[in-house]
């Protein structure tokens, strides 16, 4: 009884590689694609429609905590979240707006809360502080209220001693965004990569098609004479058809040529037919999916070729035509490979690519050793 064991069948790496080499133009699209698609978008997002320039002007105050032991530690330290967080407030807020009012400049408070920005550098005292805004002039001018304001917040603050101006900010430079196109394209290449990759080793998995005559006699158990091509056809078709006086030739699909393959087939046999008296008689049969009733003629026959053809996707076809053949008591003999991509099986099985390898007693290393014996 025939048994299908095609679930179970192990990834053949060889035949992937072979079909990767084959389609490589396809991952090297991909792997192109997706330098240029995170690349590009990056370089859209981050240098077309980089806003305006904006000027940055940066200063530092020192705080001095108050003293809360007799070794002049304090404890009471602001960390850097609350310095951000501090000067974001109305208090500090309100302050730079009264000095930018003194001075004839009106901005939104919400303008000033995204502008201004501090942090801690080594040193906890040490508070560094950052105005960002679109021209040089009014960053300037927010910095140094923003340096005010933290004078005015130590002499009102009992955890704090007082706050001294380390450096003013008055220099204003433009604010340099790290650009990194290039680190954006090597990742959506590598990324764009290793997904084609994956979907090509699944596309090739889900494949069910017959490729080599290997592939069939392993997920099927039964013969494969071969190729039209294979050097072992004749052999294989003599002796897989030895007891047999006459055998149909059926297909899997309608139109695969019957006819002409069983012609082909019957020209082989009579090639070799002087090597004996065996005589055998090949007719063709049609297609079993489309004419289920040839099965009445295939069961009179001695033996049955079943014709597959070479990628076809039609792994399922071939198990419908197989346990159609078991149910009407037909016993495939041998099966033949139509259409096949001849190149494709000299490369999976090595010819002319390997070099023979001498045998310590080929006539060659004879007359080799014979030459350096003379």
């Amino acid at each position: 009884m025939w048994e299908c064991s095609y679930a179970d069948e192990p990834v053949d790496v060889k035949l992937f590689w072979l079909f990767f080499l084959r389609k490589i133009w396809i991952w090297i699209a991909a792997v192109l694609a997706g330098a240029l698609l995170f690349g590009g978008c990056y370089f859209v997002k981050n240098v077309v429609l980089v806003p305006e320039k904006e000027y940055q002007t940066v200063g530092e105050v020192y705080v001095d905590y108050v003293w809360e032991d007799a070794y002049g530690i304090s404890r009471s330290n602001l960390n850097e979240g609350e310095w951000k967080a501090l000067v974001k407030t109305d208090l500090f807020v309100d302050d730079i707006l009264e000095q930018l009012a003194a001075q004839g400049i009106a901005v939104e408070k919400s303008f000033v809360r995204e502008s201004v920005d501090a942090s801690l550098e080594s040193d906890s005292r040490i508070v560094k502080t950052t105005v960002i805004t679109d021209t040089p002039e009014l960053s300037a001018s927010i910095g140094c209220a923003l340096q005010a304001a933290f004078l005015h917040f130590g002499e009102d603050n009992s955890r704090i001693e007082r706050i001294r101006v380390l450096t003013e900010p008055v220099e204003t430079r433009i604010v340099v965004h790290d650009i990194r196109t290039m680190q954006a394209a090597v990742l959506g290449a590598v990324l764009c990569g290793l997904i084609s990759l994956a979907a090509m080793f699944l596309c090739f998995v889900l494949d069910d098609s017959v490729y080599i005559p290997a592939s069939f006699e392993r997920r099927y158990k039964i013969p494969m004479l071969g190729t039209a091509a294979s050097r072992d056809l004749t052999v294989n078709l003599r002796y897989l058809l030895r007891d047999c006086g006459n055998a149909a030739v059926t297909a899997v699909e309608q139109d695969i040529p019957v006819e002409e393959i069983a012609a082909m087939l019957q020209e082989k046999w009579e090639e070799a037919d002087g090597r004996d008296e065996n005589k055998i008689t090949l007719c063709a049969c049609g297609c079993v999916d489309t004419e289920p009733d040839a099965a009445e003629g295939l069961r009179c026959a001695d033996g049955v070729i079943l014709v597959v053809a070479s990628g076809r996707h039609d792994g399922k076809r071939i198990e419908k035509a197989l346990a159609f053949l078991s149910k009407q008591d037909v016993k495939v003999s041998c099966a033949f490979l139509w259409d096949a991509d001849e190149k494709l099986i000299k490369c999976y099985y090595g010819f002319g690519i390997l070099p023979k390898k001498r045998g310590a007693d080929s006539p060659e290393s004879v007359s080799d050793r014979r030459e350096r014996q003379g």
